[in-house]
């Protein structure tokens, strides 16, 4: 080899520098650098899982809020329509209840007036009878004596009460 220019002593020198070099740069570079890099495709892969949990998780909370929406809304639709009813049937209950006062007032209305009209016969008969025993009186005092002027008026009064009827 030395006809070629090689020096065995200066070759084996550079193989085991190369060696020590090789060995050296695998143990503290290599080594740290690789485990480094499945680290960091480590920690991508977990972030990449979670952002998928996160996503799935979101979209299950967006449907979980959706669902939650439409059953307030059945709710709320179903406690409108029985309030609806509910004022429907008050009101319904109001009118009867107005119809059966106005019903009430129109009877207490309807037996006072008879009693007013009772009342006011009353008083015209009462008013006839006397007028008239005024007249027969003040006729039959010149003509008769007393006691047949009261024999008289007795007659008339008790022939009023029996015909004159305004009822």
């Amino acid at each position: 080899m030395e006809n070629l220019g090689i020096e065995g002593k200066l070759l084996l020198a550079q193989i085991i520098n190369f060696v020590l070099f090789f060995i050296l740069v695998k143990q503290f570079i290599v080594k740290p650098f690789t485990a480094f890099l499945n680290q960091e495709r480590k920690n991508e892969e977990e972030k990449n899982r979670m952002l998928e949990k996160l996503k799935k998780s979101e979209e299950a909370g967006m449907e979980a809020e959706k669902k939650m929406k439409e059953k307030m809304k059945k709710e709320f639709d179903t406690l409108f329509v029985q309030a609806k009813k509910e004022a429907q049937d008050m009101r319904a209950d109001l009118m009867k209840q107005a119809e059966a006062d106005a019903l009430e007032i129109k009877a207490k209305n309807s037996k006072l007036m008879e009693e007013e009209k009772n009342l006011l016969y009353r008083e015209v008969k009462d008013k006839i009878i006397k007028t008239s025993l005024m007249i027969v009186e003040s006729t039959l005092k010149e003509s008769l004596d007393e006691s047949a002027r009261k024999k008289i008026t007795g007659t008339i009064i008790k022939n009023y009460e029996g015909k004159v009827n305004f009822n």
